[in-house]
């Protein structure tokens, strides 16, 4: 099990740039940081295709994303909630849905 610990500002581009570099960081109205990639898909029912695949990977390791679906644009956003910030283990699911996309 991954350590849910936040990541620094600084460790999160490193990583980032490492490990999923077409992932973006953000922050949230709160000032939480999340990490972010958006999918334009061609047609609705593909991006509504797109976002079962990604719920049946979060289901399968118990890390979900926030998922946004606004017509044909997808936005996936990680983040661990009880570490108010991005983990190893939000990393690692980007990492797991990047091939995805």
């Amino acid at each position: 099990m991954v350590e849910k610990k936040s990541l620094t500002q600084e460790e999160l581009q490193v990583k980032i740039k490492e490990l999923v570099p077409d992932w973006k960081s953000g922050k949230n109205e709160r000032g939480v940081p999340y990490i972010e990639r958006v999918k334009h898909a061609s047609t609705y029912m593909e991006g509504i295709d797109f976002v079962k695949k990604v719920a049946e990977a979060a289901e399968a390791n118990n890390h979900h994303p926030d998922i946004h679906i606004n017509y044909k644009r997808i936005s996936i956003k990680y983040w661990t909630h009880s570490s108010g910030g991005v983990t190893l283990a939000d990393i690692q699911m980007a990492q797991k849905i990047t091939p995805l996309f």
